[in-house]
Order: structure tokens, then C-alpha cells, then sequence
């Protein structure tokens, strides 16, 4: 049995009460980014590789789902590591899902030929709003540990032939990703924009990266709510795992 700080740590549900995380209460919870990213990503025979793991929300929704035979999660911060090794033990997945503390700008050659790698990475440049108090959360959404470039730059120079990486990220930064994929040898294969409601504007976006040449398969939009308060029916399947 896993003892845990109930002053400082929540256990929290998930896949209608079959999936479970710890998570610290003031530090970086995770959002609806992390199973809209877990749903995009397709089943694959292939070994996945997370970076930045977090409290481990993505690569535990794909273990439950037996999305990828086995996962490697680089998690940097010492605190996110720890809850994410006790999700781990908690969902009995230690033998397909394993965590390093470590930065992945300095282990990731060891990865070389990984098939998919996956991120729901910070988001927010250092100059643009204020950084806050909490280093968890100013570590998880501004781009502090690694940036945009790195990330696109380190996973292309390891993407085994013909593998993908897949991202959620704003869609205000999209021609911005777009350029550096190019630049760096990798090239969209499938996109999907994320929007609060169907009259609105697209606010992320899901993507598909590869390092080989081919069309560009945009999917229907992912509409979040069907009103306010109020879940679509595919994002209701999706919190579901269904």
C-alpha cells in the first residue's frame, strides 16, 4: 500500500475511476491536453518515449489503453518523478512503464531508433507573462528546461526511420513549429485543431511529425464543449477512454 501526504498530494481518477495519479495540490496538475494528446497518438508495436513526463497522466492513459508495449518517460524535476514512479506502482504498470529523472536534452542520443516519442511540452516563452511563484508549474508551461527548437531539433536527430513524434502545443504557435520542423528534417503528417467551441477559433492544435515526405491528413476539429460546462460527446469518449 502506497502512503502518501494527503495535506500535499491528491489521488485522482481517471477512465471513469480505472486509471489513478498522484498529483501534487499546489504544484502542475495536468489539463484536458493530456488525454486529448493520449487519444491522438495511435496503437503502435513500437517502444514510445515521453518527454517531460510529468506526474505521468499521457503515458499511463496509453499503458491502460495498450496504445505502446512499453514506455520511457525523462522527467527533469525530482518531485513529478517521484509521483509518477508511485502512478506507476499504483496502476501495476512497472513492468511497461518506466521513469528517469534526468534533463532529456543531456540522455537523449541514448534513445537513438525510438519509434514514437511524444510531448505535451511547456508552451510559453520566457519573455511573454509572468513567471509564477511555483517552480512546478513555471517549469511545466514556460520554456525554462528545454525549448520548441531543442525539442524538435533532439528528436529528429533520434526518430528511428519512418517513427513519429507527436505534439499538442498552442495553434498561435503553429507556423512557428511548421518552420522548425522543416528545418530540422521533419515534415506533418497528420494535424488536428483543438477549439473550446465549434463557433470558435482554433486554440492547440495536434500533430503528427515524421522524417519522411508525405501528404498532410488534416482530421475533422476536436471540439472540447458542447456549451458552457458541457462536455461534446467526443470529449466525454475521450475522459472516458473509450
Amino acid at each position: 500500500m502506497i502512503i502518501y501526504d494527503k495535506e500535499l498530494v491528491s489521488l485522482d481518477y481517471f477512465y471513469n475511476n480505472r486509471v489513478k495519479i498522484f498529483q501534487n495540490k499546489k504544484g502542475y496538475r495536468f489539463s484536458v491536453d493530456s488525454p486529448i494528446l493520449a487519444d491522438f497518438i495511435p496503437f503502435s508495436k513500437d517502444k514510445g518515449l515521453e518527454i517531460g513526463s510529468g506526474s505521468g497522466i499521457i503515458s499511463l492513459l496509453l499503458m491502460f489503453r495498450k496504445k505502446i508495449p512499453f514506455i520511457t518517460g525523462i522527467e527533469i524535476q525530482k518531485d513529478l518523478f517521484e509521483l509518477s514512479k508511485m502512478s506507476i506502482e499504483e496502476n501495476s504498470f512497472q513492468s511497461r512503464f518506466d521513469v528517469i529523472n534526468s534533463d532529456f536534452n543531456d540522455i537523449y542520443s541514448d534513445y537513438s531508433g525510438i519509434m514514437n516519442i511524444f510531448s505535451n511540452p511547456p508552451y510559453l516563452k520566457t519573455g511573454i507573462g509572468n513567471l509564477s511563484r511555483n517552480v512546478e508549474v513555471r517549469k511545466g508551461k514556460f520554456e525554462i528546461d528545454i525549448d520548441l527548437e531543442q525539442l524538435v531539433n533532439r528528436s529528429s536527430s533520434i526518430l528511428g526511420k519512418g517513427g513519429s513524434l507527436f505534439l499538442i502545443f498552442p495553434y498561435e504557435r503553429f507556423e512557428e513549429l511548421i518552420g522548425l520542423v522543416g528545418k530540422h528534417g521533419l515534415f506533418p503528417v497528420k494535424l488536428r485543431k483543438v477549439l473550446s467551441f465549434a463557433d470558435g477559433k482554433p486554440e492547440r492544435f495536434l500533430i503528427q511529425l515524421t522524417n519522411y515526405k508525405d501528404d498532410l491528413k488534416e482530421d475533422s476539429p476536436l471540439v472540447i464543449y458542447h456549451s458552457v460546462g458541457v462536455y461534446s460527446d467526443e470529449m466525454e469518449d475521450i475522459l472516458a477512454g473509450r
